[in-house]
């Protein structure tokens, strides 16, 4: 299938998280009709090998989007609709320049991989971790204009912060609000967290607030944290209950608790490694620029296979990230044809 019909096709079929099995059974079809040996895991992952033994090269993307169909269409050069940009011309990219490889000989195995709900749970790669799937070397995709390979991420930490009270008449001053006082305990904990800043965002801890539910008596907010490569997850949430406990454990007028509901710790890749080497020579010999290594303020599926298997990894893909979920998802069709030139010669500086 030509390049552009198989990205379109990917975009035509629509496949927020949750919702990827019509994508991951048309992947497994284009895919075996490629020469891969091509299966669909026990959740939902669509999974392509070619070669076997050692060294891996793990060739990731994700097959979900955020919600909200965009028209398919072709415009100027550009290609349009949801997953344009994020993440499926990445993730088109990576099996196209694989395929190139289904009747070369190889040294070791190339594995292409498209996760389920990375824009939620991760549940799809988790799954790939937990599969034992191990890899020396891992590119995943999302978009990074061609020119930059992303080879850190910041970690992320979401906490569930409740705060109930004791109940009794509103218009009695010495009674205790419960939204009031989860509101109060965020200030402070937006404050102590705030002395963790840098003069780079990725090296500074961001934080922000959830939508607050409850009532006078009984109060809830999801605290959402962006962690720097510095610091950890659980340092976050020491830092945090120590605040919850340094305001409610002097009364008997509130009762406080926090919930972990997810956690991912940050990941930043070696500098220096075959991989960077390789794409990094790839895409100065085909754009003719030098690549650049950077680092972003976001969290993707790199963090918790890097974290997991200890492997080199980098994200890399074609599209401007800017326009991650917006109504404005378009990918250029040569830069996403120069993507997989790239690619193509950084697996065959890998594994030929």
């Amino acid at each position: 299938m030509d390049p552009q019909d198989f990205l379109k096709r990917m975009l035509e079929i629509y496949s927020p998280s949750g919702q990827e099995a019509e994508l991951a059974k048309f992947l497994q079809t284009q895919m075996n009709n490629m020469g891969f040996d091509a299966e669909i895991d026990e959740v939902g992952n669509i999974i392509g090998r070619i070669g076997e033994g050692e060294p891996t090269l793990l060739l990731c993307g994700h097959m979900d989007t955020v919600t909200g169909e965009l028209p398919v269409q072709v415009i100027n050069g550009e290609l349009t609709g949801r997953g344009a940009v994020d993440a499926k011309s990445s993730l088109a990219a990576l099996i196209l320049a694989a395929s190139n490889f289904v009747n070369k000989k190889i040294r070791g195995s190339i594995l292409v991989v498209g996760t389920v709900q990375e824009e939620g749970t991760s549940i799809g790669i988790k799954n790939i971790v937990d599969k034992g799937l191990k890899a020396d070397y891992s590119i995943f995709g999302e978009p990074c204009n061609t020119n930059f390979i992303v080879i850190g991420y910041k970690g992320s930490l979401d906490i569930e912060l409740g705060v109930r009270t004791k109940p009794g008449h509103p218009a009695n001053p010495m009674v205790r609000n419960a939204s009031e006082e989860l509101i109060s305990i965020w200030l402070k904990i937006k404050d102590m967290l705030g002395k963790y800043q840098s003069k780079s965002n990725y090296d500074s801890v961001n934080v922000s607030l959830g939508q607050l539910n409850g009532s006078d008596t009984q109060s809830s907010a999801e605290i959402r944290v962006r962690i720097p490569i510095k610091m950890s997850c659980n340092d976050i949430y020491e830092i945090i209950n120590y605040v919850v406990q340094e305001y409610c454990g002097t009364t008997t007028d509130i009762a406080c608790a926090t919930r972990l509901i997810d956690t991912t710790e940050p990941y930043e890749s070696e500098k220096k490694s075959p991989l960077i080497e390789a794409l990094s020579n790839s895409i100065k010999q085909i754009t003719g620029k030098e690549a650049r290594l950077i680092k972003k303020t976001g969290t993707g599926d790199m963090n918790i296979y890097g974290n997991s298997i200890k492997t080199s990894a980098v994200t890399y893909g074609p599209g401007d990230p800017r326009l991650d979920h917006t109504e404005h998802e378009k990918i250029s069709v040569k830069q996403f044809l120069d993507n997989i030139k790239i690619l193509t010669m950084t697996i065959e500086k890998l594994v030929l």
